[in-house]
């Protein structure tokens, strides 16, 4: 990290300086909300379960809607895995302080969502499935990436965003009223989490050059489209527990959205990289997602390419 660049001349003023203490706070402040808020999940789990039995003589989620939540949350519990290697990967390659604190509340968090998801999937008696190709593609790309900001951008602003976005689906449609009260603890973790990498990806994007930055949209590329062919492969078994994908994607682009004002209100503009990320993912979630089920395939790509080609809703 060349912290006094030549081509860098803004960085060194009042005001930018200000705006990274506040910044570096913001993420310090993370690490110590998230240990006084951090919850057993394993008291949390068996209470939920003992205030929300099973009827009597009866099963607490009918059987394919069991199979079905199953492979839902299978791949969520895989992702919470990658999720905790890769945040314990950024406290090792985040350089301050301040990042590395907050990446490393961010492993505990994980390491406890893991370990609850897996038992939770246990008391419904299902086999837990392996991770889908698709998956694993965009998993193993986060956990695999050479630069932080590919991790970060990876993992807290892209595959985090879709695993809130799920939870608060499943737990708004209250398929098991315990996994419902679990999961508000949940989403409130995955929500300190997204912060994060808002906080900490400005100081990592501004150490990138042309290559660097080529690099990033290429990743994002390579996540994104993976990420929503898992969903694809996924639609069935959603649609059986009551989710439908579509809704889902356009919660997960608002959220996305609302992450990109973060990231303009951070550092007064939005990136090239982000404007090209959004109308990919607007793009892909027309073709592969469309609000019309009954679309032929060319309508589908023509819809696609008219996304890539206005600007995104995202901004």
């Amino acid at each position: 990290m060349q912290l006094f660049a030549r081509n860098a001349p803004t960085l060194f003023t009042p005001e930018r300086a200000e705006k990274e203490a506040s910044r570096a706070r913001k993420m310090e402040n993370m690490y110590h909300v998230g240990q006084g808020k951090a919850w057993d999940g394993r008291t949390v789990l068996q209470e939920a379960m003992a205030r929300h039995p099973a009827p009597e003589g009866g099963e607490r989620i009918p059987k394919r809607e069991r199979e079905a939540l199953a492979k839902v949350f299978a791949m969520l519990m895989w992702g919470e895995l990658a999720a905790w290697r890769v945040a314990a990967q950024q406290a090792d390659l985040l350089e301050d302080y301040e990042a590395r604190l907050a990446a490393t509340g961010q492993a505990h968090d994980e390491a406890r969502h893991y370990y609850v998801m897996h038992d939770y999937l246990m008391t419904l008696g299902v086999e837990v499935p392996p991770l889908d190709k698709h998956s694993r593609t965009f998993l193993n790309a986060c956990l695999s990436a050479p630069l932080p900001i590919q991790k970060v951008v990876g993992m807290q602003m892209l595959v985090e965003v879709i695993a809130l976005t799920i939870f608060k689906m499943v737990r708004e449609m209250n398929v098991d009223p315990a996994l419902t009260e679990v999961l508000a603890y949940f989403e409130k973790d995955e929500a300190r989490h997204v912060g994060f990498g808002v906080q900490v990806a400005p100081g990592l994007v501004r150490q990138l050059g042309p290559i660097g930055r080529a690099r990033l949209v290429a990743f994002e590329a390579r996540v994104l489209l993976a990420m929503l062919l898992a969903l694809k492969n996924l639609e069935p078994d959603l649609r059986l527990v009551g989710g439908d994908p579509r809704l889902l994607l356009e919660e997960g682009a608002r959220r996305f959205g609302a992450i990109v004002e973060d990231y303009r209100a951070e550092v007064g503009q939005t990136s090239m990289e982000g404007q090209l990320l959004t109308r990919l993912f607007e793009a892909v979630m027309d073709g592969v997602f469309p609000k019309d089920l009954t679309l032929s395939m060319p309508a589908r790509v023509k819809a696609a390419f008219s996304a890539l080609s206005r600007t995104s809703s995202a901004g």
